[in-house]
């Protein structure tokens, strides 16, 4: 392509990007009415919706995250919510909320960024506020013994306040026993067994491809697969090109590293989640940009199509930031497949 050509790629990109939106990924107007009443600060808005969903793992889990992200900076009046002789589910309930707003207020003040970028002041504070959590996540599971839900807070819990390997394992162990196709705590696994957290590229796939395994059909935790491979990828392009400026060498790693038998792997997880004819899950546009990036990077370009035009115009972080800003690599994708 020569230089005209280029040029026009790239003003294309750049249009394309400013139509791509960032928003809430899931389909659920009583979550998304109850977040706002609950950033307001009516909190009981929250507890019907987690009393709405008692008996509907994913969409209890998923509905605990976007209300606890509503509630940051308001555990303490969640907890107030909490009376003595309670019903043993309503209770649950509310120190469910409390604990998973705790996690996320512990992560809030410590930050996305790697542990030598995070302060000793800024670790100090996230510890108190992470060791809150435990408390009420436990006293949740105890009253709801059936719950993987706080099972899968505590996996969050675990990875912060850096519990030994015996330890987190025994947290995913309650989990798995209850609903092992949760895909929060799926994710959460995946994650403390990534090497940036002291596990290894090993571990990660290898309980990746379990997932896919032990996963019903039409479930979209078959996005663990091509979670792995944003993972790994992330973590060798910042050693690559961010640490040691091998662009080349990095690009030439990548082309080889989609070799046929992972392609297939991908493609017969994917077929998994989706030719079953999967109802609606609360994670589904994730699956979607995690499938529709990997087959993108692996070239597998009527896949990637497929998956790609799911989501609509909506961006989001992983795994689009994988290699740069999420909404150009988007855009970049979209032109690339004559999909803008």
């Amino acid at each position: 392509m020569g230089l005209f050509g280029r040029g026009k790629r790239q003003t294309r990109i750049a249009s394309v990007a400013q139509t791509l939106a960032t928003g809430e990924l899931w389909h659920d107007p009583a979550l998304n009415a109850g977040a706002s009443a609950v950033e307001q600060g009516y909190l009981q808005a929250g507890l019907a919706l987690l009393r709405e969903s008692r008996y509907d793992y994913e969409q209890r889990s998923y509905r605990l995250g976007a209300l606890s992200d509503s509630a940051l900076g308001r555990s303490g009046e969640i907890y107030d919510l909490f009376t003595d002789g309670m019903p043993a589910e309503e209770a649950s309930d509310v120190l469910l909320w409390v604990g998973a707003t705790l996690v996320r207020e512990a992560w809030e003040i410590r930050g996305g960024g790697f542990a030598d970028t995070v302060g000793e002041g800024r670790y100090k504070l996230f510890f108190a506020s992470l060791g809150a959590a435990e408390e009420p996540l436990l006293e949740a599971a105890r009253r709801r013994p059936d719950d993987p839900v706080p099972w899968s807070e505590m996996l969050a819990y675990a990875m912060g306040m850096q519990l030994d390997r015996q330890q987190e394992d025994a947290v995913w162990d309650s989990v798995a026993r209850r609903c092992r196709s949760l895909y929060r705590a799926n994710w959460l696994r995946l994650q403390a067994l990534c090497l940036k957290w002291g596990g290894s590229h090993e571990e990660m796939f290898a309980f990746a491809r379990q997932t896919v395994d032990a996963l019903p059909p039409g479930h979209p935790a078959s996005a663990m697969l091509p979670m792995a491979h944003y993972e790994y990828l992330s973590a060798v392009f910042i050693e690559m090109v961010l640490e040691q400026g091998k662009t080349f060498a990095f690009a030439t790693l990548e082309t080889d590293y989609w070799e046929a038998g992972l392609v297939a792997e991908l493609k017969s997880a994917a077929a998994k989640w989706c030719a079953a004819d999967p109802r609606p899950h609360p994670d589904d546009l994730e699956g979607h940009h995690l499938f529709g990036w990997s087959m993108y990077r692996a070239d597998v370009p009527d896949a990637a199509r497929w998956h790609l035009a799911q989501v609509g115009n909506l961006v989001v972080g992983t795994p689009w930031d994988c290699m740069g800003d999420e909404r150009e690599e988007l855009a970049e994708a979209l032109v690339d497949l004559r999909m803008s």
